[in-house]
Protein backbone atom coordinates (compact mmCIF):
# COMPACT_ATOMS: atom_id res chain seq x y z
CA UNK A 1 0.00 0.00 0.00
CA UNK A 2 1.30 3.74 -1.14
CA UNK A 3 1.79 6.10 1.52
CA UNK A 4 -0.93 8.03 -0.36
CA UNK A 5 -3.36 5.29 0.23
CA UNK A 6 -2.40 5.53 3.94
CA UNK A 7 -4.99 7.46 5.80
CA UNK A 8 -4.87 8.65 9.14
CA UNK A 9 -8.01 9.66 11.15
CA UNK A 10 -8.55 11.94 14.12
CA UNK A 11 -11.53 12.40 15.98
CA UNK A 12 -13.25 15.59 15.90
CA UNK A 13 -14.81 16.98 19.37
CA UNK A 14 -16.06 20.41 17.59
CA UNK A 15 -18.10 18.19 15.39
CA UNK A 16 -19.28 16.03 17.88
CA UNK A 17 -20.13 19.04 20.47
CA UNK A 18 -21.96 21.23 17.64
CA UNK A 19 -24.10 17.80 16.91
CA UNK A 20 -25.12 17.11 20.58
CA UNK A 21 -26.44 20.40 20.53
CA UNK A 22 -28.27 20.24 17.17
CA UNK A 23 -30.34 17.12 18.22
CA UNK A 24 -30.76 18.45 21.89
CA UNK A 25 -32.18 21.55 20.45
CA UNK A 26 -34.51 19.80 17.67
CA UNK A 27 -35.99 17.81 20.62
CA UNK A 28 -36.49 20.51 23.69
CA UNK A 29 -37.78 23.40 21.79
CA UNK A 30 -41.53 22.38 20.03
CA UNK A 31 -43.15 23.80 16.83
CA UNK A 32 -45.09 26.12 18.88
CA UNK A 33 -42.15 27.45 21.27
CA UNK A 34 -40.14 28.46 18.10
CA UNK A 35 -43.09 30.49 16.07
CA UNK A 36 -43.58 32.16 19.31
CA UNK A 37 -39.97 33.61 19.21
CA UNK A 38 -40.05 34.36 15.77
CA UNK A 39 -43.65 35.92 15.40
CA UNK A 40 -44.84 36.58 18.93
CA UNK A 41 -47.72 34.55 18.56
CA UNK A 42 -49.22 31.07 18.53
CA UNK A 43 -51.60 31.08 15.70
CA UNK A 44 -50.50 27.98 13.69
CA UNK A 45 -49.25 30.77 10.78
CA UNK A 46 -45.77 28.47 10.32
CA UNK A 47 -48.16 25.36 9.44
CA UNK A 48 -45.96 22.48 9.65
CA UNK A 49 -42.26 24.45 8.28
CA UNK A 50 -41.43 24.21 12.53
CA UNK A 51 -42.06 20.84 12.26
CA UNK A 52 -39.77 20.35 9.13
CA UNK A 53 -36.85 22.56 10.65
CA UNK A 54 -36.90 20.58 14.24
CA UNK A 55 -36.36 17.09 11.78
CA UNK A 56 -33.48 18.82 10.09
CA UNK A 57 -31.85 20.33 13.27
CA UNK A 58 -31.94 16.59 14.91
CA UNK A 59 -30.82 15.03 11.18
CA UNK A 60 -28.10 17.58 10.85
CA UNK A 61 -26.89 16.72 14.71
CA UNK A 62 -26.10 13.50 13.93
CA UNK A 63 -24.30 13.88 10.58
CA UNK A 64 -22.20 16.06 12.84
CA UNK A 65 -22.15 13.04 15.32
CA UNK A 66 -21.23 10.68 13.07
CA UNK A 67 -18.55 13.23 10.91
CA UNK A 68 -17.23 14.17 14.42
CA UNK A 69 -16.73 10.23 15.46
CA UNK A 70 -14.98 8.86 11.83
CA UNK A 71 -12.65 11.89 12.71
CA UNK A 72 -10.85 13.88 9.39
CA UNK A 73 -8.63 12.81 7.15
CA UNK A 74 -4.75 13.89 6.97
CA UNK A 75 -4.35 12.90 3.55
CA UNK A 76 -5.74 11.12 1.03
CA UNK A 77 -5.45 10.12 -2.23
CA UNK A 78 -5.61 13.12 -5.13
CA UNK A 79 -8.27 12.63 -7.82
CA UNK A 80 -7.65 12.00 -11.32
CA UNK A 81 -5.76 15.08 -13.27
CA UNK A 82 -7.91 16.09 -15.58
CA UNK A 83 -6.20 19.62 -15.45
CA UNK A 84 -3.04 17.95 -17.17
CA UNK A 85 -3.64 20.16 -20.15
CA UNK A 86 -3.48 23.37 -18.17
CA UNK A 87 0.15 22.70 -16.50
CA UNK A 88 1.61 26.01 -19.24
CA UNK A 89 -1.00 28.02 -17.39
CA UNK A 90 0.38 30.33 -15.33
CA UNK A 91 -0.82 30.11 -11.84
CA UNK A 92 1.39 32.09 -10.31
CA UNK A 93 0.39 35.52 -7.90
CA UNK A 94 3.11 37.40 -7.49
CA UNK A 95 3.06 40.65 -5.46
CA UNK A 96 2.02 42.53 -7.84
CA UNK A 97 -0.91 40.50 -9.23
CA UNK A 98 -2.09 40.94 -5.62
CA UNK A 99 -1.70 44.51 -5.76
CA UNK A 100 -3.46 44.71 -8.56
CA UNK A 101 -6.12 42.70 -7.51
CA UNK A 102 -6.35 44.59 -4.20
CA UNK A 103 -6.53 48.12 -6.20
CA UNK A 104 -9.21 46.83 -8.50
CA UNK A 105 -11.24 46.06 -5.74
CA UNK A 106 -11.41 49.07 -4.06
CA UNK A 107 -11.59 51.03 -7.02
CA UNK A 108 -15.14 48.16 -7.49
CA UNK A 109 -16.58 48.96 -4.47
CA UNK A 110 -16.14 52.94 -4.87
CA UNK A 111 -18.02 52.48 -7.88
CA UNK A 112 -20.66 50.55 -6.18
CA UNK A 113 -21.14 52.81 -3.59
CA UNK A 114 -21.10 56.36 -5.46
CA UNK A 115 -24.72 57.43 -6.08
CA UNK A 116 -26.38 54.16 -3.91
CA UNK A 117 -28.90 56.38 -2.30
CA UNK A 118 -30.72 57.05 -5.76
CA UNK A 119 -34.76 56.75 -6.49
CA UNK A 120 -35.71 52.66 -5.40
CA UNK A 121 -37.27 50.54 -8.81
CA UNK A 122 -40.70 48.55 -7.96
CA UNK A 123 -38.52 45.55 -7.19
CA UNK A 124 -36.69 47.52 -5.16
CA UNK A 125 -39.78 48.72 -3.43
CA UNK A 126 -41.51 45.03 -2.93
CA UNK A 127 -38.18 43.94 -0.93
CA UNK A 128 -37.80 47.26 1.48
CA UNK A 129 -41.60 47.11 2.10
CA UNK A 130 -41.86 43.33 2.28
CA UNK A 131 -39.20 42.13 3.55
CA UNK A 132 -36.32 44.41 4.85
CA UNK A 133 -38.38 46.42 7.67
CA UNK A 134 -39.13 42.87 9.31
CA UNK A 135 -37.53 42.31 11.89
CA UNK A 136 -34.72 39.17 11.34
CA UNK A 137 -36.83 36.56 12.68
CA UNK A 138 -39.69 37.18 10.55
CA UNK A 139 -37.68 37.30 7.53
CA UNK A 140 -37.04 33.92 7.63
CA UNK A 141 -40.00 32.50 8.18
CA UNK A 142 -41.59 34.67 5.24
CA UNK A 143 -42.14 33.88 1.34
CA UNK A 144 -45.33 35.34 -0.05
CA UNK A 145 -43.95 35.73 -3.50
CA UNK A 146 -40.98 35.12 -5.77
CA UNK A 147 -39.24 38.39 -4.37
CA UNK A 148 -38.24 37.03 -2.10
CA UNK A 149 -34.38 36.67 -1.93
CA UNK A 150 -34.19 35.03 1.53
CA UNK A 151 -30.37 35.68 2.32
CA UNK A 152 -30.60 38.84 1.09
CA UNK A 153 -33.21 39.85 2.87
CA UNK A 154 -31.49 38.72 6.05
CA UNK A 155 -28.73 40.55 5.31
CA UNK A 156 -30.71 44.08 4.25
CA UNK A 157 -32.59 43.61 7.38
CA UNK A 158 -29.12 43.43 9.37
CA UNK A 159 -28.04 46.51 7.14
CA UNK A 160 -31.57 48.36 8.44
CA UNK A 161 -30.93 47.95 11.74
CA UNK A 162 -26.90 49.02 11.37
CA UNK A 163 -27.87 52.12 9.20
CA UNK A 164 -31.52 52.98 8.88
CA UNK A 165 -33.41 53.10 6.99
CA UNK A 166 -32.51 54.14 3.07
CA UNK A 167 -32.22 53.50 -0.23
CA UNK A 168 -28.25 53.32 0.46
CA UNK A 169 -28.43 50.54 3.07
CA UNK A 170 -31.13 48.77 1.08
CA UNK A 171 -28.45 47.93 -0.99
CA UNK A 172 -25.03 47.38 1.27
CA UNK A 173 -25.35 43.94 0.61
CA UNK A 174 -25.69 43.78 -3.38
CA UNK A 175 -22.63 45.74 -3.36
CA UNK A 176 -20.64 43.69 -1.19
CA UNK A 177 -22.21 40.58 -3.04
CA UNK A 178 -20.33 42.24 -5.84
CA UNK A 179 -17.75 42.90 -4.88
CA UNK A 180 -16.91 39.66 -3.67
CA UNK A 181 -18.12 38.41 -7.16
CA UNK A 182 -14.65 40.08 -8.64
CA UNK A 183 -12.38 38.37 -6.28
CA UNK A 184 -14.49 34.90 -6.75
CA UNK A 185 -13.91 35.98 -10.53
CA UNK A 186 -10.10 35.88 -10.38
CA UNK A 187 -9.99 32.57 -8.55
CA UNK A 188 -12.15 30.55 -10.95
CA UNK A 189 -10.29 32.29 -13.96
CA UNK A 190 -7.05 31.21 -12.18
CA UNK A 191 -7.94 27.63 -12.21
CA UNK A 192 -8.79 27.72 -15.83
CA UNK A 193 -7.49 30.50 -17.98
CA UNK A 194 -4.74 31.67 -15.77
CA UNK A 195 -3.51 34.48 -14.00
CA UNK A 196 -2.82 37.41 -16.55
CA UNK A 197 -6.60 36.51 -18.30
CA UNK A 198 -8.14 36.28 -14.87
CA UNK A 199 -6.88 39.42 -14.21
CA UNK A 200 -8.00 41.09 -17.21
CA UNK A 201 -11.41 39.64 -16.51
CA UNK A 202 -11.83 40.30 -13.27
CA UNK A 203 -10.86 44.14 -13.85
CA UNK A 204 -13.54 44.29 -16.98
CA UNK A 205 -15.79 43.25 -13.99
CA UNK A 206 -14.84 46.07 -12.06
CA UNK A 207 -15.96 48.55 -14.75
CA UNK A 208 -18.75 46.83 -16.68
CA UNK A 209 -21.60 49.14 -16.67
CA UNK A 210 -23.74 46.05 -15.99
CA UNK A 211 -22.35 44.51 -12.61
CA UNK A 212 -22.24 48.04 -11.56
CA UNK A 213 -26.34 48.54 -12.23
CA UNK A 214 -26.76 45.31 -10.38
CA UNK A 215 -24.36 45.70 -7.59
CA UNK A 216 -26.46 49.11 -6.73
CA UNK A 217 -29.36 46.96 -6.87
CA UNK A 218 -31.25 45.91 -3.64
CA UNK A 219 -32.16 42.01 -5.31
CA UNK A 220 -30.01 38.85 -4.90
CA UNK A 221 -28.74 39.23 -8.03
CA UNK A 222 -25.29 39.70 -7.28
CA UNK A 223 -25.12 37.34 -4.65
CA UNK A 224 -26.54 34.78 -7.17
CA UNK A 225 -23.92 35.55 -9.60
CA UNK A 226 -21.02 35.86 -6.46
CA UNK A 227 -22.24 31.96 -5.77
CA UNK A 228 -22.40 31.06 -8.89
CA UNK A 229 -18.57 31.61 -9.54
CA UNK A 230 -17.63 30.81 -6.15
CA UNK A 231 -19.14 27.52 -6.38
CA UNK A 232 -17.65 26.63 -10.05
CA UNK A 233 -14.47 27.51 -8.46
CA UNK A 234 -15.10 25.09 -5.74
CA UNK A 235 -16.12 22.60 -7.60
CA UNK A 236 -13.26 22.53 -9.84
CA UNK A 237 -11.02 22.57 -6.85
CA UNK A 238 -12.47 19.47 -5.52
CA UNK A 239 -13.03 17.32 -8.19
CA UNK A 240 -8.96 17.57 -8.67
CA UNK A 241 -7.99 17.41 -5.22
CA UNK A 242 -10.57 14.94 -3.96
CA UNK A 243 -10.56 16.51 -0.32
CA UNK A 244 -12.76 16.67 2.37
CA UNK A 245 -12.17 20.67 2.95
CA UNK A 246 -12.84 21.24 -0.25
CA UNK A 247 -16.15 19.95 -1.00
CA UNK A 248 -17.31 20.72 2.05
CA UNK A 249 -16.78 24.40 1.47
CA UNK A 250 -18.41 23.44 -2.23
CA UNK A 251 -21.86 22.28 -0.56
CA UNK A 252 -21.68 25.25 1.98
CA UNK A 253 -21.56 27.84 -1.18
CA UNK A 254 -24.53 25.76 -3.09
CA UNK A 255 -26.72 25.90 -0.13
CA UNK A 256 -26.12 29.49 0.50
CA UNK A 257 -26.62 30.25 -3.31
CA UNK A 258 -29.74 28.17 -3.52
CA UNK A 259 -30.95 30.23 -0.37
CA UNK A 260 -30.39 33.51 -2.18
CA UNK A 261 -32.16 32.89 -5.86
CA UNK A 262 -33.59 28.96 -6.24
CA UNK A 263 -32.58 30.15 -10.04
CA UNK A 264 -28.81 29.08 -8.22
CA UNK A 265 -30.25 25.45 -9.15
CA UNK A 266 -29.26 25.33 -12.97
CA UNK A 267 -25.96 25.83 -11.78
CA UNK A 268 -26.43 23.09 -9.41
CA UNK A 269 -27.82 20.46 -11.75
CA UNK A 270 -25.10 21.67 -14.31
CA UNK A 271 -22.40 20.87 -11.90
CA UNK A 272 -24.10 17.47 -10.94
CA UNK A 273 -24.22 16.86 -14.66
CA UNK A 274 -20.39 17.27 -15.33
CA UNK A 275 -19.88 14.94 -11.72
CA UNK A 276 -22.16 12.40 -13.37
CA UNK A 277 -20.13 12.13 -16.03
CA UNK A 278 -16.62 11.85 -14.55
CA UNK A 279 -18.16 9.15 -12.25
CA UNK A 280 -19.54 7.14 -15.18
CA UNK A 281 -16.57 7.98 -17.38
CA UNK A 282 -14.00 6.48 -14.75
CA UNK A 283 -16.25 3.70 -13.95
CA UNK A 284 -17.38 2.21 -17.40
CA UNK A 285 -14.92 3.94 -19.67
CA UNK A 286 -11.32 2.97 -21.11
CA UNK A 287 -8.91 4.01 -18.73
CA UNK A 288 -5.36 3.86 -20.16
CA UNK A 289 -3.82 3.99 -16.37
CA UNK A 290 -4.90 2.01 -13.61
CA UNK A 291 -4.60 5.15 -11.64
CA UNK A 292 -7.43 6.32 -13.27
CA UNK A 293 -9.51 3.80 -12.35
CA UNK A 294 -12.39 5.33 -10.21
CA UNK A 295 -12.43 5.97 -6.53
CA UNK A 296 -14.68 5.27 -3.94
CA UNK A 297 -14.16 8.09 -2.33
CA UNK A 298 -14.64 10.46 -5.03
CA UNK A 299 -18.06 9.07 -5.63
CA UNK A 300 -18.84 8.68 -2.23
CA UNK A 301 -17.73 12.56 -1.07
CA UNK A 302 -19.35 13.99 -4.32
CA UNK A 303 -23.15 12.07 -3.31
CA UNK A 304 -22.82 13.26 0.58
CA UNK A 305 -22.06 16.98 -0.41
CA UNK A 306 -25.01 17.01 -2.65
CA UNK A 307 -27.40 15.26 -0.17
CA UNK A 308 -26.16 17.46 2.97
CA UNK A 309 -26.27 20.56 0.15
CA UNK A 310 -29.99 19.48 -0.43
CA UNK A 311 -31.00 19.24 3.62
CA UNK A 312 -29.42 22.14 4.58
CA UNK A 313 -30.72 24.21 1.70
CA UNK A 314 -34.27 22.94 3.07
CA UNK A 315 -33.34 23.69 6.48
CA UNK A 316 -32.64 27.36 5.91
CA UNK A 317 -36.25 27.24 3.89
CA UNK A 318 -37.85 25.29 6.09
CA UNK A 319 -40.02 27.31 8.33
CA UNK A 320 -41.03 29.99 4.78
CA UNK A 321 -41.90 26.81 2.89
CA UNK A 322 -45.58 26.29 4.32
CA UNK A 323 -46.29 30.16 3.29
CA UNK A 324 -44.01 29.30 -0.10
CA UNK A 325 -45.87 26.67 -1.10
CA UNK A 326 -49.46 28.55 -0.63
CA UNK A 327 -48.69 31.79 -1.99
CA UNK A 328 -45.44 32.19 -3.99
CA UNK A 329 -45.70 28.77 -5.90
CA UNK A 330 -48.46 30.17 -7.41
CA UNK A 331 -47.51 32.97 -8.63
CA UNK A 332 -48.47 33.78 -12.85
CA UNK A 333 -46.40 34.84 -15.62
CA UNK A 334 -49.24 35.95 -18.34
CA UNK A 335 -48.93 36.18 -21.56
CA UNK A 336 -47.24 39.69 -22.30
CA UNK A 337 -44.12 40.90 -24.36
CA UNK A 338 -42.08 39.86 -20.85
CA UNK A 339 -42.79 36.02 -21.95
CA UNK A 340 -41.58 36.59 -25.76
CA UNK A 341 -38.51 34.99 -26.38
CA UNK A 342 -37.83 37.69 -29.12
CA UNK A 343 -38.47 40.56 -26.59
CA UNK A 344 -35.54 38.89 -24.39
CA UNK A 345 -33.74 39.36 -27.43
CA UNK A 346 -34.01 42.97 -28.47
CA UNK A 347 -33.99 43.90 -25.02
CA UNK A 348 -30.56 42.19 -24.68
CA UNK A 349 -29.35 44.31 -27.61
CA UNK A 350 -30.73 47.53 -26.17
CA UNK A 351 -28.56 46.67 -22.82
CA UNK A 352 -25.70 45.85 -25.13
CA UNK A 353 -25.59 49.09 -27.00
CA UNK A 354 -25.86 51.12 -23.53
CA UNK A 355 -22.05 49.76 -23.63
CA UNK A 356 -21.07 50.21 -27.34
CA UNK A 357 -22.19 46.83 -28.55
CA UNK A 358 -23.98 47.04 -31.29
CA UNK A 359 -24.32 45.85 -35.45
CA UNK A 360 -20.63 44.15 -36.72
CA UNK A 361 -19.08 44.58 -32.72
CA UNK A 362 -22.31 42.04 -31.55
CA UNK A 363 -21.24 39.45 -34.15
CA UNK A 364 -16.91 39.76 -33.31
CA UNK A 365 -18.61 39.74 -29.67
CA UNK A 366 -19.98 36.40 -30.37
CA UNK A 367 -17.21 35.54 -32.30
CA UNK A 368 -14.28 35.87 -29.80
CA UNK A 369 -16.62 34.13 -27.26
CA UNK A 370 -17.25 30.99 -29.86
CA UNK A 371 -13.47 30.59 -30.21
CA UNK A 372 -12.67 31.29 -26.31
CA UNK A 373 -15.09 28.18 -25.33
CA UNK A 374 -14.06 26.20 -27.86
CA UNK A 375 -10.35 27.10 -26.43
CA UNK A 376 -11.64 26.62 -22.96
CA UNK A 377 -13.43 22.95 -24.38
CA UNK A 378 -10.24 21.64 -25.72
CA UNK A 379 -8.09 22.37 -22.20
CA UNK A 380 -10.86 21.28 -20.00
CA UNK A 381 -14.10 19.95 -20.86
CA UNK A 382 -16.16 20.36 -17.62
CA UNK A 383 -15.11 24.11 -17.06
CA UNK A 384 -16.30 24.48 -20.87
CA UNK A 385 -19.55 22.96 -20.25
CA UNK A 386 -19.40 24.64 -16.56
CA UNK A 387 -19.75 27.97 -18.88
CA UNK A 388 -22.93 27.23 -21.17
CA UNK A 389 -25.08 24.42 -19.26
CA UNK A 390 -26.77 26.85 -16.70
CA UNK A 391 -27.73 29.31 -19.22
CA UNK A 392 -29.09 26.97 -21.06
CA UNK A 393 -30.74 24.49 -18.73
CA UNK A 394 -32.26 28.08 -17.07
CA UNK A 395 -33.34 29.63 -20.57
CA UNK A 396 -35.06 26.23 -21.36
CA UNK A 397 -36.78 25.83 -18.22
CA UNK A 398 -38.46 29.33 -17.93
CA UNK A 399 -39.09 28.69 -22.24
CA UNK A 400 -41.07 25.66 -21.00
CA UNK A 401 -42.81 27.13 -17.57
CA UNK A 402 -43.81 30.63 -20.30
CA UNK A 403 -42.49 32.30 -17.35
CA UNK A 404 -41.21 35.99 -17.74
CA UNK A 405 -37.97 36.25 -19.64
CA UNK A 406 -36.26 39.34 -17.96
CA UNK A 407 -32.48 39.92 -19.35
CA UNK A 408 -31.65 40.05 -15.90
CA UNK A 409 -32.37 36.26 -15.31
CA UNK A 410 -29.11 35.40 -17.03
CA UNK A 411 -27.20 37.82 -14.99
CA UNK A 412 -25.65 34.87 -13.00
CA UNK A 413 -23.90 34.13 -16.32
CA UNK A 414 -22.18 37.09 -16.33
CA UNK A 415 -18.78 35.92 -14.72
CA UNK A 416 -18.38 32.48 -16.63
CA UNK A 417 -19.49 35.01 -20.03
CA UNK A 418 -16.06 37.38 -19.46
CA UNK A 419 -14.23 34.13 -18.96
CA UNK A 420 -15.37 32.92 -22.14
CA UNK A 421 -14.67 36.78 -23.67
CA UNK A 422 -11.15 37.26 -22.45
CA UNK A 423 -10.22 33.67 -23.45
CA UNK A 424 -11.38 34.17 -27.00
CA UNK A 425 -9.35 37.45 -27.35
CA UNK A 426 -6.24 35.92 -26.39
CA UNK A 427 -7.13 32.78 -28.86
CA UNK A 428 -7.69 34.86 -32.00
CA UNK A 429 -4.95 37.85 -31.48
CA UNK A 430 -2.34 34.53 -31.12
CA UNK A 431 -3.25 33.23 -34.65
CA UNK A 432 -2.96 36.44 -36.03
CA UNK A 433 0.59 36.99 -34.42
CA UNK A 434 1.40 33.90 -35.44
CA UNK A 435 0.53 34.89 -39.30
CA UNK A 436 3.12 37.85 -39.33
CA UNK A 437 5.80 36.51 -36.59
CA UNK A 438 8.03 33.57 -36.56
CA UNK A 439 7.40 30.87 -33.87
CA UNK A 440 10.20 31.99 -31.81
CA UNK A 441 9.14 35.77 -30.37
CA UNK A 442 5.40 34.60 -31.01
CA UNK A 443 4.16 33.58 -27.45
CA UNK A 444 5.30 37.57 -26.34
CA UNK A 445 4.14 39.05 -28.66
CA UNK A 446 0.74 37.66 -28.72
CA UNK A 447 0.11 38.19 -24.90
CA UNK A 448 1.74 41.82 -25.17
CA UNK A 449 -1.06 42.96 -28.01
CA UNK A 450 -3.79 40.43 -26.44
CA UNK A 451 -3.65 42.50 -22.82
CA UNK A 452 -3.85 45.44 -25.11
CA UNK A 453 -6.41 44.60 -26.39
CA UNK A 454 -8.20 43.69 -23.46
CA UNK A 455 -7.47 46.64 -21.75
CA UNK A 456 -8.80 48.88 -24.72
CA UNK A 457 -12.12 46.81 -24.17
CA UNK A 458 -11.67 47.59 -20.20
CA UNK A 459 -11.32 51.36 -20.87
CA UNK A 460 -14.11 51.69 -23.31
CA UNK A 461 -16.44 49.84 -20.29
CA UNK A 462 -15.68 52.39 -18.28
CA UNK A 463 -16.43 55.12 -20.58
CA UNK A 464 -19.51 53.87 -20.46
CA UNK A 465 -19.75 53.92 -15.88
CA UNK A 466 -21.00 57.74 -16.19
CA UNK A 467 -24.96 56.84 -17.32
CA UNK A 468 -25.25 54.00 -14.96
CA UNK A 469 -25.31 56.92 -12.46
CA UNK A 470 -26.90 59.51 -15.08
CA UNK A 471 -30.36 58.53 -13.73
CA UNK A 472 -31.92 56.70 -10.96
CA UNK A 473 -33.21 53.31 -11.98
CA UNK A 474 -36.60 54.58 -11.82
CA UNK A 475 -37.60 58.53 -11.18
CA UNK A 476 -40.68 57.82 -9.01
CA UNK A 477 -39.14 60.83 -6.58
CA UNK A 478 -38.94 63.13 -9.73
CA UNK A 479 -42.23 62.47 -11.11
CA UNK A 480 -43.97 62.83 -8.05
CA UNK A 481 -42.37 66.36 -7.12
CA UNK A 482 -43.50 67.39 -10.59
CA UNK A 483 -46.66 66.66 -10.46
CA UNK A 484 -47.11 67.77 -6.68
CA UNK A 485 -45.41 70.95 -8.13
CA UNK A 486 -47.63 71.49 -10.51
CA UNK A 487 -50.99 70.42 -8.68
CA UNK A 488 -53.09 73.13 -8.99
CA UNK A 489 -56.56 73.22 -6.11
CA UNK A 490 -58.72 70.21 -6.00
CA UNK A 491 -56.86 68.13 -8.59
CA UNK A 492 -56.81 64.90 -7.56
CA UNK A 493 -53.51 62.50 -8.59
CA UNK A 494 -53.92 58.84 -9.13
CA UNK A 495 -51.53 56.40 -9.79
CA UNK A 496 -52.38 52.81 -11.78
CA UNK A 497 -50.90 49.90 -12.08
CA UNK A 498 -47.42 49.14 -10.62
CA UNK A 499 -46.58 52.03 -10.08
CA UNK A 500 -49.90 52.82 -8.24
CA UNK A 501 -48.28 49.94 -5.50
CA UNK A 502 -45.32 51.60 -5.34
CA UNK A 503 -47.01 55.18 -4.26
CA UNK A 504 -49.02 53.74 -1.88
CA UNK A 505 -46.45 51.79 -0.21
CA UNK A 506 -43.65 53.95 -0.59
CA UNK A 507 -43.39 57.38 -2.45
CA UNK A 508 -46.75 58.85 -1.64
CA UNK A 509 -49.38 57.02 0.44
CA UNK A 510 -51.63 60.12 -0.25
CA UNK A 511 -51.69 59.01 -4.05
CA UNK A 512 -54.89 56.84 -4.82
CA UNK A 513 -54.42 53.74 -6.77
CA UNK A 514 -57.34 52.52 -8.66
CA UNK A 515 -57.20 48.52 -9.05
CA UNK A 516 -59.90 48.73 -11.57
CA UNK A 517 -60.58 50.71 -14.91
CA UNK A 518 -64.27 51.13 -13.13
CA UNK A 519 -62.43 52.50 -9.95
CA UNK A 520 -60.50 54.73 -12.46
CA UNK A 521 -63.77 55.70 -14.20
CA UNK A 522 -65.42 56.46 -10.98
CA UNK A 523 -63.02 59.00 -10.19
CA UNK A 524 -62.60 60.54 -13.68
CA UNK A 525 -66.47 60.84 -13.26
CA UNK A 526 -66.25 62.71 -10.00
CA UNK A 527 -62.60 64.92 -10.22
CA UNK A 528 -62.69 67.03 -13.22
CA UNK A 529 -59.16 67.83 -12.86
CA UNK A 530 -57.26 64.59 -12.53
CA UNK A 531 -53.45 63.27 -13.26
CA UNK A 532 -52.47 59.91 -13.97
CA UNK A 533 -49.27 58.08 -12.99
CA UNK A 534 -48.11 54.80 -14.45
CA UNK A 535 -45.36 52.95 -15.46
CA UNK A 536 -43.93 49.49 -17.44
CA UNK A 537 -46.54 49.34 -19.85
CA UNK A 538 -46.57 45.40 -20.20
CA UNK A 539 -47.58 44.81 -16.97
CA UNK A 540 -50.50 46.67 -17.75
CA UNK A 541 -51.17 45.41 -21.19
CA UNK A 542 -51.25 42.01 -19.40
CA UNK A 543 -52.68 41.99 -16.13
CA UNK A 544 -55.04 45.12 -16.23
CA UNK A 545 -55.99 46.08 -20.13
CA UNK A 546 -58.77 47.86 -19.29
CA UNK A 547 -57.27 50.27 -17.27
CA UNK A 548 -54.41 50.60 -20.25
CA UNK A 549 -57.63 51.00 -22.61
CA UNK A 550 -59.10 53.76 -20.44
CA UNK A 551 -55.40 55.63 -20.61
CA UNK A 552 -55.33 55.27 -24.17
CA UNK A 553 -58.47 56.73 -24.84
CA UNK A 554 -59.13 59.13 -22.22
CA UNK A 555 -55.37 60.07 -21.18
CA UNK A 556 -52.33 61.52 -22.85
CA UNK A 557 -49.06 61.44 -21.84
CA UNK A 558 -47.41 65.29 -20.36
CA UNK A 559 -43.55 63.88 -19.03
CA UNK A 560 -42.27 61.06 -19.17
CA UNK A 561 -39.18 60.28 -16.63
CA UNK A 562 -36.55 58.00 -17.86
CA UNK A 563 -34.16 55.78 -15.44
CA UNK A 564 -31.55 53.40 -16.66
CA UNK A 565 -34.39 50.18 -16.01
CA UNK A 566 -35.21 49.37 -19.33
CA UNK A 567 -38.97 50.09 -20.40
CA UNK A 568 -39.11 51.44 -16.62
CA UNK A 569 -40.07 55.18 -17.98
CA UNK A 570 -42.57 56.75 -15.21
CA UNK A 571 -45.17 58.49 -17.78
CA UNK A 572 -47.08 61.73 -15.69
CA UNK A 573 -50.59 61.77 -17.64
CA UNK A 574 -53.74 64.76 -17.66
CA UNK A 575 -56.89 64.25 -18.99
CA UNK A 576 -58.02 64.70 -22.68
CA UNK A 577 -59.52 67.98 -22.51
CA UNK A 578 -60.39 70.83 -24.56
CA UNK A 579 -57.68 72.27 -26.21
CA UNK A 580 -54.20 70.70 -26.90
CA UNK A 581 -51.62 69.89 -24.13
CA UNK A 582 -47.91 70.58 -24.82
CA UNK A 583 -45.82 66.91 -24.40
CA UNK A 584 -42.47 67.06 -22.94
CA UNK A 585 -39.72 64.54 -21.75
CA UNK A 586 -37.18 64.63 -19.15
CA UNK A 587 -34.13 62.82 -20.15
Amino acid sequence: MSSLDQVTRRSQPGLIVAGVLLVIAGGLFSSASIEQFLLGKTEGQLAWGPALFRILLVFHGLVLLLFGWLGWEKSCEPAEGYLQKQSNLNHSVTRGVMLTMLGLLVVATALRLYRLNTCLWFDEVLTVVDFLRLPLSEVVATFPSQNQHMFYSVLGSLSFSLFGESAAAARVPAVMFGVAGIAALFLLGRKVVGTRESLLASALMTFSYHHVWFSQNARGYSGLLFFSILSSWLFLEALDSDRRRWWGWYGVSLSLGLWVHMTMAFVVAAQVGVYAIMVLFRMFGRQRHASQAINPRFAIRGIVTYVLAATVTLQLHALSLPEFFRSALHEESRDSEWTNLMWVVRETMRRLADTGVVGLGLVACLLVMLVGWWSMARRDWRAALLMVLPALLGGATMIALKHNLWPRFFFFCMGFILLVAIRGGFVLVDAVVGLLVSSTNRRPWSLRLATCAAMIVIAGSAYTLPRCYALPKQDYIGAREYVESTRVANEKVVAVGLAGKAYRDYFAPQWTWPETASELRALMEKHDRLRLVYTLDPQLKAFVPEIWEVIQQEFEVEKTFFGTLGGGEINVCRRKLSGSITVSQVH
